[in-house]
């Protein structure tokens, strides 16, 4: 039980400053004043400790039960939305950097939303499947 609290803390870390930063990039957000480009930078701490505390944590769940999760379609579908989640929002951070054309930024902003909250869903499959 402690283990999932872990687990939802760097959900929490990990999922705020990636929907922050990807609201931003929208320009949904009401940091008038703050460019994405600081913004990312803030948020990128926060991103990597709750990336952290998930995978640990989410490793430590695995191993406690590996041919459950294993053989867990949705958990393997888990893991393929993770991995492109990850990359989207990394990507999302490092194009925050430059000052040129928004629609790339928005177009992945969306997509690394999307993944994140496929991310959610699939996890909550796993105890039903």
């Amino acid at each position: 039980m402690a283990l999932e609290a872990v687990h939802l803390l760097g959900l929490a870390l990990l999922g705020g400053a990636a929907c922050i930063t990807a609201l931003a990039a929208l320009r949904r957000t009401g940091l008038r004043g703050m460019s994405l480009a600081a913004l990312a930078q803030g948020l990128r701490p926060l991103f990597a400790i709750g990336l952290l505390l998930m995978v640990a944590s989410g490793a430590l769940m695995v191993l406690a039960m590996p041919f459950k999760y294993y053989l867990n379609i949705a958990f393997r579908l888990k893991m393929l939305l993770l991995v492109g989640a990850i990359a989207a929002t990394a990507w999302l951070l490092r194009i925050a950097r430059n000052t040129w054309s928004t629609f790339p930024q928005r177009s992945l902003a969306l997509f690394a939303m999307l993944l994140w909250l496929s991310v959610g869903f699939s996890g909550r499959l796993i105890g039903f499947l």
